[in-house]
């Protein structure tokens, strides 16, 4: 069986009823030699999935029903099972409030909402080529499709036939969330293949001394990039809550209430640069000690601090 099927089949079962020819539809676009579908599922909220990059338009087709069938797993699992399991759930003792609170803090241990896709995706390149990335071997495209956005990223300095190959993310609703999405789905891609998991392993060494890699050559790495790198990146979107460490009347430093990694962190000492510009208000005079909230960013000098409004 394939996506397309098992979509179809799923979908039915979900709308208890047979389904008509605009329940669901494909759209197919061409990218160079390579083809690439979005999926719409009429009949469930109008969402919207694309696929990967493909050789032909069937096989496209096929990834975004995969997309789909992968972003809708616990419906299209409920679908499968439901007759079977309907005496066997009803068994099941309910799950209290501290239960499933403590499942979601499980769950959300460890997790670094700092270190995006895209940062991550740049770390990971930046081991297998053995070298910093140079200005123009990463590149994003960001489409906008109706209301939504679609990226793509392709890295030319990966080795092989890797640094022709190009990945694309989902819909999203911006640009940024667009950019991560295709980030995501490349970190995947290469976090799967063997050789180059193999080229990445040779960066980290064996302990000091014993690698062809140390610590102080990653960090040189690094300061190199974001060196090169002027424009500001937003490191995470939901706001972050910290305090006043010095001002010197039009700038300052911040820090987080808490800890977070990001390969800028190493640059400034960790400290979060602000500027009066970018608080709300333009306030003349703030103290130390005052809490703020902001959104993080990251540029070619270090972390810093935008969109910032002071805490009462």
């Amino acid at each position: 069986m394939d996506f397309k099927q098992e979509l179809n089949q799923f979908l039915q079962k979900h709308c208890k009823r047979p389904l008509t020819k605009t329940d669901i539809t494909y759209t197919v676009s061409k990218y160079g030699t390579q083809f690439q579908a979005i999926v719409r599922l009429n009949c469930l909220n109008g969402q919207e999935y694309a696929g990967h990059l493909m050789a032909d338009a069937k096989a496209a087709e096929k990834s975004a029903a995969q997309q789909a069938i992968e972003a809708n797993a616990t419906l299209v699992e409920a679908a499968k099972t439901a007759p079977a399991d309907k005496k066997r759930q009803a068994q099941k003792p309910p799950v209290s409030a501290e239960e499933r609170e403590a499942k979601k803090a499980k769950q959300e241990a460890g997790e670094n909402p700092a270190v995006t896709p895209k940062t991550e995706l740049n770390s990971l390149c930046m081991k297998i080529i053995g070298r910093f990335l140079k200005k123009g071997e990463t590149v994003y495209v960001c489409n906008k499709i109706g209301t939504q956005y679609q990226a793509t990223v392709q890295i030319t300095s990966l080795p092989e036939e890797w640094g022709q190959r190009a990945w694309a993310g989902h819909l999203c609703a911006n640009k940024q969330k667009a950019e991560q999405s295709a980030a995501e789905i490349a970190l995947g891609d290469i976090k799967g293949d063997e050789k180059l998991q193999e080229l990445a392993s040779q960066f980290k060494g064996k302990g000091k001394g014993k690698g062809k890699w140390d610590v102080q050559a990653m960090w040189e790495m690094m300061n190199n990039w974001w060196t090169w790198n002027n424009t500001r990146e937003r490191v995470i979107e939901e706001d972050v809550l910290g305090e006043l460490i010095e001002w010197k009347g039009h700038y300052g430093w911040v820090k987080t209430d808490h800890d977070f990694e990001h390969e800028a962190k190493g640059m400034r000492d960790g400290k979060i640069y602000m500027h009066r510009k970018d608080i709300e208000g333009q306030p003349e005079a703030l103290a130390e000690g005052q809490k703020v909230k902001f959104k993080l960013y990251a540029d070619g000098s270090g972390l810093g601090a935008e969109e910032v409004t002071l805490c009462v």
